[in-house]
Formats: structure tokens, sequence, C-alpha cells
């Protein structure tokens, strides 16, 4: 991608500044972004095709108008557009929370009480939506946010400009098959016996309303599981299957789900019939507060949920998490997809000043506590003096016997924090923000520290930004962390791997070859990739146009797709010099990926073609499919050594890069609790011994044969899958509610239980297993074999 972050004059987008990409869908891309007054917005633009049509300009101008009278209780505010754009964009105010999809796929369907409440939210919502001359035409349960403050509703105002007849072409529906109205599969309204064409009504948006209900009361949508088209037709055709919705809730949702939009309700009438005149804060409860809680937590950096991301249509299936399993701490909190805040440039030198600067002394109330450890932080540059700072966290130690505490490690003021942990060999590296200035309101910064794994002792200390890292990750000996402004650093010393440069944080980076390769948002003429060797710091090579979604490597060998799928090449890592390029893909690419084992790498594209290409010269190895295409915003390609992974709506598939054929497809809770992010950001499963390890629902961790997809075995542990597991040696570790469990690998049984809540980082080595405890302690605790009675 060319031009600035947001496609367009970054003018029209006046004082917000854009802090990274939160993800893609249907519509275009969406960003989040700061005013200046600190409000967090949701910045939503459209795809070029769109924005060449005139026609939508015009109908995009008219909704954003309509969209930002809507002021309902339950709805995003629409705060600025700019129709006029290069590429038009839409700002919305951005909702901590979680997708009432991700809600009931973690914690179960709602009770009757909760859905009651729920439908009267939505209906409260869409009485808002309508009463500005506006359908939303996409209601389902990704556009339902669960926040602190209740349900919202959001993307409305897009989805009737981009439904208008003038706009789209024979064949397209424009919503969600499932949720979607009748006549809005058609093109017709059904009135008694007659059928005649007319525009689609808020009568479509009380259809979608029912189907939520649905889904919100037994997890499923009212016409099964099965491929767009199968749904559409049931849409059409078929009674929705409401055996499971209880009593109570089934009379207002068969009501919706009518064929004829002139036998449903108004919304006032769905408002009137869910109403309670004392209404339960049904979000507020256990296990859904924790979860909700967990996804709202240090948003203030600028951590997204999943607001932005256009989420499948396929619903998952009934959960059976017990409604009486533990509390649950809160999930990890999800991080930026793409484009991770960029930096406040400033140099080094001043950074580290700005460190230095802090206070050394605590006040205490019966006398003085002096904090005089202090650590050398690292030298940026020839002739500039070392300074001394304080040891931002401090160590309580612990017990050497098996299975005991070890050690924690607690930031050493009550403005510092943790806030994020990687595991490095002997090493683990922890990232926080250290303490504000007191002679400067507001002042911070970030640092990052490496830690003996054995006692927490300090290896070495290294200012960063503030913002949390999202994509950083070890490479041989090498912490690569340029999304925390730290671009290469020696592990053992914390030393820079070359001069390090003032620039904006990559929109990605990987590693190939011994190579760091960026990608950077355009800077006049800048270049917009750059290469780097990893043991010098010196630049091998620079140039050519970096696309938003970040590479597939696989040694020297680079794959580079744009998002339209019209640009997909290959690139020597070391030189830089074109290998190859694939023309043979058509429409835009969801996701792309490395085969080691089998040499070659893999494309998806939104419409479900799988190409498998030969890394040595781009010839096409096979091709596949996946049936219905991938789900927006939650899909991810990744590979075990000649297996291909595809985890995307509530599934996970495997193939065979050979033939292109699919081996297996099993039921999984989703990307974000199940595959860790590496170096650059990119997803991987979590594997051991052949097997595939991941949450196959929301307290049941599952290991799977990896080539024939056969259940090895099954644990059930209650609670909610908060993070995707973690494997050392012969022992996986999981987190659920109050818990983390010791398991053996290869049979599943529970070696030990220790209660540990709010976990929000897992790592683990021979020795044990480290968990960050939200942003205020990161403990250690020793491996052990030996069950415990009751764990």
């Amino acid at each position: 991608m060319t031009g600035p972050l947001l496609p367009g004059d970054p003018e029209r987008l006046g004082s917000i500044r854009l802090l990274g990409r939160l993800g893609a869908g249907g519509m275009g891309t969406v960003y989040l972004g700061r005013t200046p007054g600190g409000r967090s917005v949701a910045v939503k633009t459209v795809h070029e095709h769109l924005a060449a049509d005139p026609h939508f300009r015009e109908r995009f101008r008219r909704e954003a108008a309509a969209a930002r009278a809507v002021t309902g209780a339950h709805t995003a505010a629409v705060l600025d557009a700019d129709p006029e754009s290069s590429r038009p964009w839409l700002a919305t105010a951005y909702l901590p929370g979680v997708t009432l999809r991700h809600a009931v796929a973690a914690t179960g369907p709602l009770e009757p009480s909760a859905v009651r409440s729920l439908g009267a939210a939505l209906a409260e919502a869409l009485e808002a939506v309508h009463r500005a001359g506006l359908v939303h035409r996409d209601l389902k349960p990704s556009n339902v946010l669960i926040t602190a403050d209740g349900p919202r509703v959001i993307d409305f105002g897009i989805a009737r400009a981009i439904g208008d007849h003038g706009l789209t072409g024979a064949g397209d529906v424009i919503g969600t098959p499932g949720f979607i109205a009748p006549e809005q599969i058609t093109g017709a309204i059904v009135t008694g016996a007659a059928v005649t064409r007319g525009a689609v009504t808020g009568a479509a948006d009380v259809f979608a309303l029912g189907a939520v209900l649905v889904f919100a009361a037994t997890g499923g949508s009212p016409f099964g599981s099965a491929t767009p088209a199968v749904l559409l037709y049931r849409a059409v055709h078929e009674d929705p299957d409401l055996s499971g919705v209880p009593d109570g809730v089934r009379e207002v949702v068969t009501a919706c789900l009518e064929k004829d939009p002139g036998l449903r309700p108004t919304v006032d009438q769905v408002l009137r019939a869910t109403a309670d005149p004392h209404p339960a804060l049904w979000w507020h409860t256990e296990p859904l507060r924790s979860l909700v809680l967990g996804e709202t937590a240090e948003q203030p950096v600028g951590e997204p949920t999943e607001q932005a991301a256009e989420e499948p249509a396929a619903t998952p299936g009934p959960q059976t998490a017990p409604r009486t399993a533990p509390v649950p701490g809160p999930p990890r909190t999800r991080r930026l997809s793409a484009l991770p805040p960029p930096p406040v440039v400033r140099s080094r030198a001043a950074r580290r000043g700005e460190l230095a600067r802090r206070g050394l002394l605590l006040a205490g109330g019966g006398g003085l506590a002096s904090l005089v450890t202090y650590a050398f932080l690292r030298s940026g540059g020839a002739g500039e003096r070392e300074e001394r700072v304080e040891d931002p966290v401090r160590i309580r130690p612990g017990s050497d016997r098996p299975g005991a505490l070890r050690w924690t490690l607690s930031p050493a003021l009550d403005s510092t924090s943790v806030d994020a942990l990687r595991s490095a060999g002997s090493s683990l590296l922890v990232h926080g923000v250290a303490v504000p200035d007191a002679g400067r309101a507001g002042s911070s910064g970030g640092y990052v520290t490496a830690r003996r794994a054995a006692d927490a002792g300090r290896r070495w200390l290294a200012d960063a930004e503030e913002n949390a890292p999202a994509q950083w990750g070890v490479c041989g000996s090498v912490l690569v962390a340029a999304d925390v402004g730290l671009g290469a650093l020696d592990l053992a010393t914390g030393e820079p791997r070359g001069e390090p440069a003032e620039r904006p944080a990559p929109l990605w980076f990987t590693v190939a070859a011994g190579t760091l390769i960026s990608g950077f948002g355009a800077d006049g003429d800048a270049p917009t990739l750059t290469a780097v060797d990893l043991r010098t710091g010196a630049r091998r090579w620079t140039g050519g146009t970096a696309e938003v979604r970040p590479p597939a490597v696989l040694d020297r060998s680079v794959l580079l797709a744009d998002e339209d799928g019209e640009n997909i090449r290959c690139v020597d890592a070391v030189s830089g010099e074109l290998r190859w390029v694939y023309e043979e893909f058509e429409g835009p690419v969801a996701a792309l990926a490395a085969v080691p084992g089998a040499g070659c790498f893999v494309l998806l594209g939104i419409g479900g073609a799988l190409h498998f290409l030969r890394a040595r010269d781009g010839g096409r190895l096979a091709t596949g499919a996946l049936e219905g295409g991938p789900s927006s915003g939650s899909s991810a390609l990744a590979a075990v050594g000649s297996t291909v992974l595809l985890t995307t709506g509530g599934r996970v598939h495997a193939y065979a890069p050979a033939t292109g054929r699919p081996l297996w497809s099993a039921g999984t809770v989703g990307l974000d609790t199940s595959w860790p992010a590496g170096t650059g950001g990119a997803r991987a499963p979590v594997t051991a011994g052949g097997s595939l390890l991941h949450w196959a629902r929301a307290g049941v961790l599952q290991c799977l044969d990896l080539r024939s997809g056969e259940e090895r075995w099954a644990a059930a542990l209650g609670g909610v899958g908060q993070l995707p597991p973690v494997v050392a040696g012969g022992t996986v570790y999981a987190a659920t509610g109050e818990l983390c469990r010791a398991l053996d690998v290869n049979r599943g049984a529970v070696q030990r239980g220790w209660e540990v809540t709010d976990v929000r980082d897992l790592a683990a080595d021979p020795s044990g297993w480290y968990a960050r405890i939200g942003t205020k302690a990161i403990r250690a605790y020793n491996h052990t074999a030996a069950p415990v009675p009751g764990s």
C-alpha cells in the first residue's frame, strides 16, 4: 500500500491520529484512531472499486449524514466521515468489549432473562437507527458488542450505502447468511400470496434481530450450520429451527422470523414485548463479566478488541461450558493485527534522559523506603556517557521445591507496569511502562528488560516505546522488537545490532535468512521496504512496495501479496531481487503462509480458493478449496511440517499441499485463544509430537493427530480457555478460570493445578512456567510431575 496509513488525503482525517490496523472485511479496512482529546475511534474505509463509483459516493454522503443523527444508548456514534476522499472513510466511537459471537463461544448461550434483555437493547438500538431513516441490513452477532456498559450495535449507516440496488451486481447479497431476511435474498417483498419488487425496509432488521436472539439463546443460527448458499435457501424456503429456544423468548423470536415482512412486529413492539422494568445487568455476571473486563483492560494504550473485524457468517454450535464453572480470569487482550501504534519520534538520548530523570525514593507513612537498585542502560551511540537509571521492577524470591512459586517480579512503583512477557531460552523478556516524570505531567516511557529465568535477576534494561509490543519476537540470539522502537537487540547484552534508525513503527516486520525485513508506510520519497542484516545491523537493500499484509517466508524466499491479489511476487531476502511473479490468482488474498515440509507457499482467497506454489519458481503445485470461503477478520494459515492448517469461522481445517485435498476438519473456539502470535505478529498453532493442541470448546483442551485429525485426548478443565496453551518438554500448561494446570502432553492427565487469576501471558521452559498477572506481576512456578490431590 502506498500513501498514508489511511488511504486518501491525510488532511481529510482532521486531527485523528491513526494508531493501528484493526482488521479488514467486505467493506474495506478498519483502523484504530485517537482524537486530540484522547477519544478512541474506529476509522472505516471502503474498497477502491466502491470508491470509484460516483453513485456510491452520493449514497455514502447521504447515509453518513443520516448516521450522525443516530443517538441511541445502544449504538456506536458516528463522529465524522469524508465521502470526497480518494477512499471514503467514516469514523465511529470505538467501544472496548467483545462481540456477542465471541461471548457465546467463550461462555455459552445466555440465560433466558439475559436474552430478553438483549432483545430490548437491540430493539432500542434499531429504533434509533430507523428514526434516522436508515436500515442496518447486516445485524448479526459480530455486529453486537458486549461492553462494560451493556450491548451496543455497530456498523449501521454503511451497509445500506453499499447495498443500494444501483451499486450491487447481479446475484449480490448484502448481509450475512443465517441472519439475513428473505426479501434481502430474493430482492422481493412477499405479502400473503403476492410477490412484489421493493426496497428493503426496517422489517429486515427485525428478522435479523430474531435470528440474533436465537444465536444468543442456543449458540447457533435458526437455519443451522451449512454453506452460505444452503443458509440462504433455508431462510427463503424453510422454517427456522427454534427447538432450543427457551420459553419466554420463543414467542417474540417466532414473530420476528416471519417470512412475510408485513407480519413481523415493529421494533417498538419488540421493545415492549422484551422490556423489563427492573432489568438485570446480565453482562456484569460471571463468567461474562471477566471476559468483557479482560478485553477492555489496558484500552487506554490502544489495544483493540473485536469491534472492527467483520466476523464470520457461520456460527458455532451450542457450547457445553457449565454455568457453575469457576469464575474465569480475563482472557488475553487482543493486539493490533498489523499496524502497531507509531512511536513518538524523538532521539534515543532524549528517551534515556527522560528515564534517568525519574525519582528514586519512595515515601511511606512510617518511614522512607529507598529504591537503590540501578541498571546500566545500554549506550545508544559513540561518545555518549552511560547513564544510571532505576530498575522498574523488583523481585520477591520463592522456593526451589517442585511445583512451588519460584519468584515474583512486580513493578517497583504503582505507576510502573509489566504488560508483555516473552520466553527466550534461559531468559525472560518483559516489557512495561516506566514511572512518569514527576516534573512533567503525563510524561512516560516504556522499557524492555531481560531477566534470568532461574531467579529473575537482571541481564539488561533498555528504554523502549510505551505501547505494548504485539509483534516482538526472538530469532536466534537476537530480540526483534521494532514495534516498540528497538529494532534488533543482542539477547545477551541488550546492545543494538547497528545504529537504530529514527522512523515510525513498521506496518509489519519479518525475519528471513538472517535479514530483518520491514514494511513502512510511505514517508515522502523514502522506500517502503527495508532489509537489515541481523548480525551487523547494516542495511542490505531498500525499495519496492510494502503491502499492508505481512509476507510469508521460506528460507531466502519472501512472498509478498497485496490485498487485491494483483501483485503476488517472491523476492530474495538477502539481495532484494525479484525471483518470480504469480499471475494466476483471482480476487483478494485472505491469508498466505510458507510450508517448509513441502517447499512451497500457500495462498487463500476470500472466496475459498487455495493455491500451493513452489518456492523455487512460483509454479503451481496444486489447488484446493475451502467451502464457503474464510471468515473475515478471524482467519489464519500456517504449516506444521507438510500439513497446512487453516483456522476460520470456528473450525480448523487441514490440507495436503501436494494435492490440495482436505485431510480433516474440527471445531475450535477461535484464533486468539488457540494460536499465539510469534515474531512479526504471525500466528501459528500450538503443536507437540505430531499433535495439535487447542481449545475445542470454552474449557475443553483437545489434542488432535496432525495427519489424521483423530482425537488423542481431551481434557474438560471447566471455566474459559483464556489464552493459548504453552508446551515445554512433555508438559502442556493451560489456564482456565482461576486455575492453571500442567498436563501430560501424551495422555492429557493433569499433573498439578495452581490457583492463579487474571492470567494475561503464559510462557514455559523445561524448568517450569511463567504467567503475567494483569499488569502488576509476573510469577514463575517450578515444574512438577507429581500429582496433587484435587488438582
